[in-house]
């Protein structure tokens, strides 16, 4: 299992946690069931996944409760706004900081501002996307939010709802102001959903629960074991590597392991 070379193979690790999850589907389900997963971010490497039948508290308690014993030094995670991600993930490490993915976040805006509809509110949110285009302090933050506010809320309350909730959120928006490395969105852990999305359009669906965990479990085992060739900017040292080579306790072990799957 994934988790077993993570607990008995790998101490290496930067302790921020990418936890995203793709959904698929299992004869015996009526829906789509989710596998969560997660990635520590500066290695890429692919940590730690569960399969259950909805994204509960329950199995996301699972998963964390699992990386504890894995001994995996989480300090941070990046998500989207399922609540059940950062309070399953505090009560097993109640010091870590979560970071709400800022994409997320815009997504559920433009929703929630029938955007695709209706034009009304663009250049609301053109400005709000302004505010969340890159890495700020919180001072700066609050400097360009206020200057929203005053100009969109005197006569809309939709705008000024937001804008509310913004600043009530802004605690976990600029969660990386906490800690460094800590990136603003999921974007790594979506990139690895396009690859997974696009091996599971070759699958109608699995025949059980084990098939899918089975098939799971060889997907990412092979993932940690793949060479990266496409990463850019800060992770472009990586390419020619795989993620496992960098989070291995010992080197040697990589060896051993590379013939397991072969």
């Amino acid at each position: 299992m994934v988790i077993d070379v993570t607990r008995n193979y790998c101490s290496r690790f930067c302790g921020i946690l990418l936890v995203d999850g793709k959904y698929l589907k299992v004869k015996g389900y009526k829906k789509k069931i989710p596998v969560i997963y997660g990635i520590d971010y500066l290695t890429h490497d692919i940590v730690h996944f569960v399969l259950g039948p909805s994204e509960n508290y329950s199995l996301l308690l699972k998963f964390f409760s699992s990386l504890k014993l894995a001994n995996y030094p989480l300090q941070a995670i990046v998500s989207d706004d399922n609540q059940n991600t950062p309070q399953a993930c505090l009560k097993v490490y109640p010091t870590a900081i979560w970071q709400l993915c800022q994409n997320h976040y815009k997504h559920n805006l433009r929703i929630s501002l029938n955007l695709k509809n209706d034009p009304t509110y663009r250049p609301f949110m053109s400005e709000i996307e302004t505010l969340f285009s890159n890495k700020i302090s919180n001072e700066d933050f609050k400097s360009r939010a206020s200057k929203i506010y005053k100009k969109y809320t005197e006569t809309d309350e939709l705008c000024k709802k937001i804008m509310l909730d913004i600043a009530k959120r802004s605690g976990d928006l600029l969660a990386y102001t906490k800690m460094s490395h800590v990136p603003r969105t999921n974007n790594l852990i979506e990139s690895f959903n396009s690859h997974l999305q696009g091996r599971l359009k070759t699958i109608k669906g699995f025949e059980s629960f084990i098939n899918a965990k089975n098939w799971l479990n060889i997907y990412f085992w092979r993932r940690r074991l793949k060479k990266f060739t496409d990463c850019e900017k800060q992770f472009k040292k990586l390419n020619g590597t795989a993620s496992l080579e960098h989070t291995l306790s010992n080197f040697e072990n990589y060896k051993t392991l590379l013939k397991l799957i072969n």
